[in-house]
This record gives structure tokens, C-alpha cells and sequence, in this order.
């Protein structure tokens, strides 16, 4: 059954939705190094919006030694590892030393992991932009590497996945990052042009479906029109029936496995 009114464009988030989470990443790191879950994260967003994580993703500071010396120096951070623990443990029990993050370790563990594309939403990808009924984008944010890099270069992979989007939106190259409203705006002026285009119509952010990862971004997008999915970790084949039911395309077979 087709859905009462499909949207015109969709907008899809890559890393946790179209590749591995990063998310993920930092949780084996966790594991791993036997860091409390949910450390790193609470460090990240407690320096936000002028952090190093967010500082590197909105492309203001070089990818170099006294970067990560930065993001080293707030992950360390003693007074927000007590404010953490306090947190966590209800205030209960003296506080133990803070840990010693390899943050290098952890960055590029990061930055590898998503370099790996999920089949299920590129299958769902590549029939989307076969039915030509709707204008592909992508909004992600995303990090700079030095000249020279080899992540500079896409695998073969990753460039076909790139190559479904009419639109790539990434917040190193914009000077802005999600969940800030302007990169959103951005995204908009971007895929209205393409259908102005295509069709002489245009779009509005009524007419757009989001699909993210993160709860903050799907919060800035549905305060300013957006429809939204949101794509829980694990859960990328449910994210594409939710496609699926939201745009009438037939992307996931009768037993629920992919086409």
C-alpha cells in the first residue's frame, strides 16, 4: 500500500545508518579497555559546542599532534570524571583514578569502522534511486584527514554507496555540524535546488524524510518540519521497513530479508 503522501526527498545520516556506527566503536573501545560504558560519549558531549570532537568535525582545527594532545586532555578530565561517577554511581563510593585514554587508538579505530558499508541500506539505497521518485541526499558529520591519508581515498565499496546521493552534505566541508538548525537549513537549499531542477517544484522540509542515528539531530530536524526515523544500533533492517512503509517502494522481501 502506498503511504497518503510520501515525501519528495530523503536524507540520510551515514555513519550508524549507511555504514558501522562509530558509536559501536567506541563502545568495544570501552569493553575493551575496560573504560565505564558511556564515558567517552559524556566527555565528547560535556565539552559541546566548542569541544575538540565538535571543533575537528566542523573543519576549524587541523587533524595533528596538538589536536589529539586536546581531545586527550578532556577525555583525562578529572573534574568531569567525578561528575560523571557521581552520576553513575549515585554519588556512592570514593572515585577512582580516571582513565588513561589511547586516543589515537581509539580515533582511528573509529574512523576505520565506518569505513565498512551496511548491504541492507545500500540495497535499500540503490532501489530508491532507481524508482527516480525521490532526491537523494546525504548529511553527515565527518572529519578531515591530512593530506595524504589513504581514508583520504573511498574504497570501491564506499564509492558506490556514495554515488546513490544526488547531494553530500558534510559538516568538515559547511563549517557546520548536526545538530546545529543551519546544516539542516543547508541540506534544504541543496536538495530544493535539485528539484527545482528536476521539476520546477521545489522542497520543503515538510517533504523531506531524515533518517539518523543520533536522538539530538532527529530533535533539530522534527523541530523544523522534518519527518524522521530513527535508526537504532543493530536495528539498520528495521530502519528500512520503516523505509519501506514510508515512501511505498518495495524494499524488503515477504520473509523480511533483503532483496
Amino acid at each position: 500500500m502506498s503511504p497518503a503522501s510520501p515525501p519528495k526527498a530523503l536524507l540520510f545520516d551515514i555513519g550508524g545508518v549507511c555504514v558501522a556506527s562509530p558509536l559501536k566503536a567506541i563502545l568495544d573501545f570501552e569493553h575493551s579497555q575496560r573504560i565505564p560504558v558511556g564515558w567517552i560519549n559524556y566527555a565528547i558531549g560535556a565539552k559541546s559546542p566548542s569541544g575538540p570532537w565538535q571543533t575537528i568535525e566542523r573543519g576549524e582545527a587541523p587533524l595533528d599532534a596538538a589536536w589529539f594532545a586536546w581531545f586527550k586532555k578532556d577525555l583525562e578530565d578529572p573534574l568531569l570524571w567525578e561528575e560523571f561517577h557521581a552520576k553513575l554511581n549515585r554519588g556512592l563510593g570514593s572515585v577512582p583514578p580516571v582513565p588513561s585514554v589511547d586516543v589515537q587508538n581509539l580515533f582511528w579505530y573509529m574512523m576505520g569502522i565506518v569505513r565498512n558499508r551496511d548491504e541492507h541500506m545500500f540495497s535499500a539505497l540503490q532501489k530508491l534511486r532507481a524508482s527516480q521518485k525521490f532526491v537523494m541526499a546525504a548529511l553527515s558529520n565527518n572529519v578531515t584527514f591530512p593530506e595524504g591519508h589513504p581514508y583520504n581515498d573511498l574504497t570501491p565499496a564506499l564509492a558506490d554507496l556514495m554515488s546513490q546521493f544526488d547531494a553530500v552534505i558534510l559538516s568538515a566541508n559547511v563549517g557546520l555540524r548536526k545538530p546545529e538548525p543551519r546544516i539542516f537549513e543547508v541540506a534544504v537549499q541543496q536538495i530544493d535546488k535539485i528539484d527545482r531542477e528536476r521539476s520546477g517544484m521545489g522542497v520543503s522540509p515538510e517533504e523531506i524524510l531524515f533518517l539518523d542515528d543520533i536522538g539530538e539531530n532527529l530533535k533539530t530536524a522534527t523541530q523544523l518540519g522534518f519527518k524522521t526515523i530513527k535508526v537504532r544500533p543493530g536495528k539498520i533492517e528495521n530502519a528500512v521497513k520503516e523505509l519501506e512503509e514510508a515512501t511505498g517502494e518495495s524494499l524488503v522481501d515477504k520473509k523480511g530479508a533483503k532483496l
